[in-house]
């Protein structure tokens, strides 16, 4: 890997001259999952996948600052939405992690240039936010486990190859023991895809039905009725410090700011307005601080819920503004306010709901009494 500075300038200039002019099809449709199954790869030919994996895995053997570099100049092209991000944020780092050096070379690589395409199956129906409250069950047969449950909520599900998953192997004693890490091939029989249709008609997420599903032994990520570690790791690298989130969140700020001050807005929204670029500042502070952090070697751990929080209220917030300054009207079907409006929404949900990061927060972080 090249030096800092030269890979953000040869990142810029390569993202000026690839990023699609028109953007690509929704991810959520047929058509455009392929179409942005083809943008992955040419990531991945140009060198811009992995960026701090292992060569050996197929990865570029850079740092957490390449990738942060990546990422926020990734955002500002505006580029398409990345449909292994879940793979590259935080399925694939679990598996370097935990995953052993077989796991490794025949899932990584395929991974990083989408020949497979990953999911995370941890929510269900009845358990809520309550990760250790999942009812899977995953059975040992002398050979390897046979699975049976149900996920939900499960992104890109509907495309998806492989699904990362927790289950109960042990029987019950005590919350988090008896769950382990399973890795899914959801070609396998017995496993049965029911696409969920969001509110802007497309069905990107989706239901996963498993019965009686046999996954073999190597299929087993990290040690047996230990996978609550390995969950806690997996969440960590995805509530972690995300460069791009900043660069994303200030491309909607600036649109409503140039519509607000175009509209020529009261004081108190221009005041609404200013503390809106303040907590931006005081994120992408935070989350440069953590991607420090990361360079020099300290682990991810809580502090990723403190950077879920802030990130998904100040987007929630900045939504809420333009719902106020302007009315229902921008809130039409179809729109991007529409889709924005929503999605922030649900930002204070997925990837643990609000609740359960200021838990992580009051018991890991300030060590408040519960």
């Amino acid at each position: 890997m090249t030096g800092h500075a030269e890979f953000r300038r040869r990142a810029r200039a390569w993202l000026a001259g690839n990023v699609p002019a028109d953007g690509l099809p929704d991810p959520d449709t047929d058509h455009g999952f392929r179409a942005h199954r083809e943008w992955e790869r040419r990531l991945f030919d140009a060198g811009y996948s992995g960026l701090s994996w292992p060569v050996e895995y197929g990865g570029r053997g850079g740092d957490v600052l390449h990738e942060a570099i990546f990422a926020e100049e990734y955002e500002r092209a505006a580029a398409p939405v990345r449909i292994t991000r879940p793979a590259q944020r935080f399925l694939g780092p679990t598996l370097i992690h935990y995953g052993s050096a077989e796991q490794r070379r025949r899932w990584l690589p395929a991974m990083l240039r989408a020949d497979d395409i990953w999911c995370q199956g941890f929510s269900e129906p009845d358990a809520g936010s309550d990760l250790a409250g999942l009812r899977t069950r995953a059975r040992w047969d002398g050979t390897g486990f046979v699975v049976d449950g149900q996920k939900t909520w499960t992104t890109y599900g509907r495309f998806a190859d492989r699904m990362f998953t927790l289950v109960r192997t042990g029987e019950p004693g005590g919350r988090h023991r008896g769950l382990s890490a399973l890795v899914i091939d959801l070609r396998s029989p017995g496993v049965r895809v029911r696409p969920v249709r969001q509110l802007h008609g497309q069905t990107g997420f989706a239901e996963v039905f498993l019965d009686s599903v046999a996954v073999p032994a190597e299929n087993l990520v990290g040690p047996r009725d230990e996978g609550w570690r390995v969950a806690l790791t997996l969440l960590s690298f995805e509530r972690g410090p995300d460069a791009g989130a900043p660069e994303r969140t200030a491309r909607r700020l600036a649109a409503l700011a140039g519509d607000v001050l175009a509209a020529d807005a009261a004081p108190g929204t221009v005041r609404e307005l200013g503390d809106r670029y303040a907590r931006l500042a005081a994120l992408r502070a935070y989350v440069h601080r953590r991607v420090g952090s990361r360079l020099c070697g300290e682990p991810v751990g809580a502090q990723s819920s403190l950077v879920k929080l802030f990130s998904a209220r100040l987007d929630a917030d900045i939504v809420r503004l333009g719902v106020e300054v302007f009315g229902d009207e921008r809130l039409a079907e179809g729109t991007p306010e529409f889709l924005d409006y929503w999605h922030s929404r649900a930002g204070s949900i997925y990837g643990g709901t609000a609740e359960i990061q200021r838990t992580v927060v009051a018991d890991r972080i300030l060590g408040l009494p519960r």
